[in-house]
């Protein structure tokens, strides 16, 4: 019998740390609990939402009134072999990025910056330093809620795209990947490591809660953050939610910001970008729990 906790606050569960109270919260150990509680969603009698990182994700200050299924206590990973290594949907991209270099392979360096987790980076095809999830994946076992069983889809069945797949995050749930990765040496690997994660100290806000990148690029040649950056929008704050002064493509938490704010915000960063280059903008982050009808302008 799986124990449901009731009434979790889940803004210490995001990186951007807004986020109001879950009716029902859920932390699987292992991924025999995991699909238990999948299959117990059967009935479909409550909605739910499977919470990773926290990163790229929005939660209403007025809450979910729902069940919300964490997974970042999914962390076993095993070697298959000389290539190829399977992680569950919890195991952090850092360290799975660090766990990889010790095993002498490499191919997930690009990752240590991202604080999601290995279901999350699929989802939303992470990527960073010019790779991406898409270049890793040989293939996944997610948890068919409609048909109540375990597939295996590969690489070309997921139909990567940028920032996503062809994933229903409602029918569809990632239980584990199978990454294949580079023979390399471990100093060599560790070393690009340190410089990617030197280089997100230098470029992004870490020192404020945040979500991570805001909006997606529009182009290659037109990205996100030089266009905000150009519209003139840094420093932009609305409440406790502002445009960072380092990245103009990052919205902080800088004390006790609603989603309200940052709705606020997105919008009028949105709104910047329109007035100044006639481009739309589009959120990377998702959402959960109840808005405000802004919500349907920003994300369209």
């Amino acid at each position: 019998m799986l124990k449901l906790e009731s009434k979790i606050a889940l803004a210490k569960f995001t990186s951007i740390k807004i986020g109001g109270i879950a009716s029902q919260f859920y932390e699987p150990t292992n991924l025999d609990d995991f699909t238990q509680c999948l299959n117990n969603l059967k009935d479909r009698s409550i909605p739910f939402f499977i919470l990773g990182g926290g990163s790229n994700l929005l939660i209403s200050s007025q809450g979910f009134e729902g069940l919300v299924i964490r997974t970042t206590k999914l962390t076993n990973i095993t070697q298959i072999d000389d290539t190829r290594i399977l992680a569950d949907a919890g195991v952090r991209l850092p360290h799975l990025a660090k766990f990889a270099a010790n095993l002498n392979l490499s191919g997930l360096e690009f990752s240590c910056g991202i604080p999601g987790t290995v279901g999350g980076g699929i989802i939303m095809n992470a990527g960073a330093h010019g790779s991406s999830m898409s270049n890793l994946v040989e293939y996944i076992n997610i948890f068919d809620l409609k048909s109540q069983s375990i597939k295996k889809l590969t690489k070309n069945e997921l139909a990567f795209e940028y920032r996503k797949c062809i994933l229903d995050s409602q029918n569809e749930v990632v239980l584990n990947a199978c990454l294949k990765l580079e023979p390399g040496i471990k100093e060599a690997i560790l070393a690009k490591i340190k410089i990617n994660e030197d280089y997100r100290w230098r470029t992004q806000p870490l020192s404020y809660p945040n979500a991570g990148s805001t909006f997606k690029n529009h182009s290659i040649d037109k990205q996100a953050g030089k266009l905000l950056d150009l519209a003139g929008v840094k420093n932009l704050t609305c409440g406790g939610a502002s445009v960072s002064a380092i990245h103009a493509n990052f919205v902080i938490n800088i004390g006790q910001a609603s989603s309200s704010d940052v709705l606020e915000l997105l919008k009028k960063m949105q709104d910047s970008v329109w007035q100044k280059f006639n481009i739309k903008l589009h959120p990377e982050w998702k959402t959960l729990g109840r808005f405000e009808n802004t919500i349907q302008d920003i994300w369209g």
